[in-house]
């Protein structure tokens, strides 16, 4: 399916308020993952809910190529700041994806199909009050959870924010030759402590409410953590919807 922008996430919550703006059309199954399509400003999307981590992305990623032949991927989310200076719900734009395993394995916005979409985020406008940063990203396998490990993060890797999926889609998306941006919405500062949520995630990637809810039951001191991020989410979720809009209405 030509001229289709697919929109890749990887829970619900970062994709819950593209998908309340889509007019949805059909809704497909990605083995354990999903994805939407419809159209948003006169365009053709598909929305897709990835999972959390590199290898469900890459399934998922493999997919929306082989059934939508997309004439790019935008790969969105949540991100941690790893640097002083990135805020709750900042958005930040990479130049750079960085892999903790290998410098070969990273990915640089360096071809002109994905440097004109670099250019074409820099030139939308965010929302009020909410800075846009364009900078490097890492993809890690597990969370980052406290301000003393993101820190060390960011000074051994020169990253400035951290995130679960977007090094295996970009990988995918040079390998095909499809145009590629990624676009995170800043969840927790650097100085946040988060809850390791490791433990939390369902057999369809998706973080289990259920086990959340018994984590915060049983850790009386975490609630304070959980209702933070609840709150920090949602306006990245908000925050990214926005922006989104305004990128593909272009």
């Amino acid at each position: 399916m030509s001229e289709t922008i697919a929109i890749l996430g990887a829970v619900s919550e970062e994709i819950a308020g593209i998908k309340r703006k889509i007019n949805i059309s059909d809704r497909v199954r990605l083995d354990k993952s999903e994805a939407w399509f419809g159209k948003w400003h006169g365009k053709n999307i598909v929305l897709v809910r990835t999972g959390v981590g590199r290898k469900r992305a890459k399934n998922a990623t493999h997919q929306v190529i082989d059934k939508f032949n997309p004439e790019v991927i935008i790969s969105m989310g949540y991100a941690g700041a790893l640097t002083e200076g990135l805020n709750v719900g900042d958005l930040f734009v990479a130049s750079t994806i960085l892999s903790p395993e290998s410098d070969s394995t990273s990915f640089e916005m360096g071809d002109p199909r994905n440097l004109k979409w670099l250019e074409l985020a820099k030139k939308t406008p965010p929302p009020e009050n909410v800075k846009l940063k364009v900078g490097r990203l890492i993809t890690v396998d597990m969370v980052v959870h406290t301000p003393e490990a993101k820190k060390e993060l960011g000074n051994r890797f020169g990253a400035e924010a951290v995130e679960m999926e977007t090094l295996e889609i970009a990988l995918l998306t040079r390998l095909n030759k499809i145009p590629f941006i990624s676009i995170r919405g800043i969840s927790d500062a650097v100085n946040h402590e988060l809850i390791d949520s490791s433990s939390f995630l369902g057999s369809d990637g998706e973080i289990s409410k259920l086990r959340a809810g018994w984590y915060v039951l049983t850790h009386p001191k975490s609630l304070k953590n959980a209702f933070s991020l609840r709150y920090n989410t949602q306006i990245a979720t908000q925050n990214l919807t926005d922006f989104i809009s305004r990128l593909v209405s272009i």
